[in-house]
């Protein structure tokens, strides 16, 4: 499998992530898979998760949101 180059998570209104925050993203996502805190578009999860997770009030173990990618859309698995 190739390197991740690319590393989503919600924002909240009005706040502008910096390079560092979407580098340290990036890292987590490329040690830990997808996670609240950094996903994919593959496999995301819902707004407020990571919030959540960080706070103690969930586990890391949220369950992603489902979906299937549409035949021809993306990278093949």
């Amino acid at each position: 499998m190739a390197e991740v180059m690319t590393a989503l998570w919600w924002v909240p209104a009005g706040h502008r992530p910096t390079i560092a925050e979407a580098e340290a993203r990036l890292l987590h996502l490329r040690a830990n898979g997808p996670t609240p805190y950094a996903f994919t578009l593959r496999k995301s999860f819902p707004a407020g998760a990571d919030a959540a997770a960080v706070s103690g009030a969930v586990s890391w173990a949220v369950e992603p949101v489902a979906g299937e990618v549409p035949e021809g859309l993306g990278c093949s698995a």
